[in-house]
């Protein structure tokens, strides 16, 4: 065998590796997609597992605000009727 086809050898071997390599890696970025996307659904879910007593409390400290607030204003009234 000459150097060149030595080297043309060399060249078809790396064209072919090349291709292995883009074919897995093709592969590696769909496994990965979905990965992340599993990982932003459990992300949203302990979100909202989070947020949902959180937004609760909230809720009701607004209730006992405004409950306080009528109350205050209910006795003021009263107070000035007097």
């Amino acid at each position: 065998m000459t150097m060149d086809q030595v080297l043309t050898v060399l060249q078809i071997a790396a064209v072919i590796f090349l291709i292995i390599i883009l074919y897995h890696g093709l592969f590696i970025i769909v496994d990965l997609r979905k990965v992340m996307r599993r990982v932003n659904d459990v992300t949203r879910q302990v979100e909202d597992t989070v947020m949902k007593p959180i937004s609760m409390a909230d809720h009701i400290l607004q209730y006992v605000m405004e409950y306080i607030e009528k109350d205050k204003k209910s006795e003021k009234k009263k107070s000035k009727k007097k």
